[in-house]
């Protein structure tokens, strides 16, 4: 590992995200979940040790710390660890869960925290978050999402978006708004490609034709006053710009730089959806990670694909500075986001030579 000084990694890691995977134990057991990936049985954080790895990623210069899972509702240590990382001085704390075990108290005790948010996984109406998470989960949280919002607390909807939720998209968004105006935003998630899944998800996997009208849906959306954002994936305010609609709210790449995630098997990562390891976490681990080169060359703009890609420059302008990984369907050679491009790009050329025709018939 190359030296790089802490005054620059605390630079760059200021406005990142620091996350913690706390556990693999979940009480849902959803057919897209990547988390429990190749997780042979599961595993938690000692609390002591959560504690030492939250002073860690403060003392390294992360301010906006991340809890995730598994479900942190089944942690037993959760509100330690809330407790412990304002008190060391983070500036914001954010959690991931299903919603099904919030209750009253739970949010009574989050209500406590300022600058403590949440999201909350809901994947479409009833019958489509059924069946990607099991019968009577949405219910369940449905209650944990009103009886948190009657506390105060703040919380987003994640929704994982599959093929066949595209269709009955925006009337789930307005649907979740008029039941529950108050909410901070649905984030939406394009459906990973998992490898290896019991459950093959292929079917459901988004093509670029469906990523197109996805982007549209949300770019129309948030003109309607509904706010969406796809997640991390910026190619949708490439498309966006590329076809000229009001471009959503922009997201940084899901490979970016100060991403780090220490994983319950105390291994760290990038990103959670990626389970490569740059070593187990030991005091001081965190700081070499960022500073050694397999760090930097991960989260550095691809030299390998994008310089020959004719899009490269229209993407770097927004923030697309790596091919997209994880949404590919599986079966094509070229990148994902190349594909969407394409695609956009003959669509445009088609719709332009059929008006430059009707034009010509109507004039002569």
């Amino acid at each position: 590992m190359r030296g790089k000084s802490a005054d620059n990694i605390n630079h760059h890691v200021g406005d990142a995200e620091f996350a913690i995977e706390l556990t693999t134990l979940c009480n849902s057991s959803c057919k897209h979940c990547f988390a429990r990936l190749g997780i042979s049985r599961d595993a938690s954080l000692p609390v002591d040790l959560v504690k030492e790895i939250i002073s860690d990623g403060y003392e390294v210069g992360y301010r906006h710390l991340h809890l995730t899972g598994g479900e942190p509702l089944l942690w037993q240590g959760l509100f330690e660890a809330l407790d412990y990382g304002f008190s060391v001085g983070y500036e914001t704390i954010f959690m991931n869960t299903n919603g099904t075990l919030i209750s009253d108290e739970i949010s009574k005790r989050f209500a406590n925290y300022d600058n403590f948010s949440f999201s909350v996984s809901l994947d479409g109406p009833e019958n489509q978050h059924d069946r990607q998470r099991g019968k009577g989960s949405y219910r369940r949280a449905m209650r944990g999402i009103e009886t948190a919002l009657k506390r105060g607390n703040d919380l987003t909807i994640f929704t994982t978006v599959s093929k066949s939720l595209l269709p009955d998209l925006p009337y789930f968004v307005d649907a979740i708004y008029k039941a529950f105006p108050v909410i901070d935003g649905i984030i939406l998630i394009q459906l990973l490609c998992i490898t290896n899944d019991a459950f093959t998800l292929s079917d459901e996997l988004l093509d670029p034709e469906d990523f197109i009208r996805l982007v549209r849906m949300v770019s129309l959306l948030n003109v309607g006053g509904l706010r969406a954002i796809v997640k991390k994936n910026p190619i949708a305010n490439v498309v966006l710009k590329f076809i000229k609609m009001p471009i959503i709210p922009q997201a940084p790449p899901l490979y970016s730089e100060g991403s780090i995630i220490v994983m319950a098997n105390r291994h760290i990562g990038v990103v959670h959806s990626n389970r490569d390891s740059f070593g187990k976490y030991r005091r001081g681990m965190i700081q070499k990670v960022l500073a050694s080169d397999v760090y930097r060359k991960t989260v550095a703009p691809d030299q390998a694909t994008c310089p020959s890609c004719r899009y490269s420059q229209l993407c770097k302008e927004y923030g697309m500075i790596r091919p997209t990984q994880g949404y590919d369907d599986r079966y094509a050679d070229t990148p994902f986001c190349k594909r969407v491009m394409d695609r956009v790009e003959s669509t445009q050329a088609a719709t332009t030579a059929n008006l430059a025709e009707n034009f010509a018939r109507d004039r002569w």
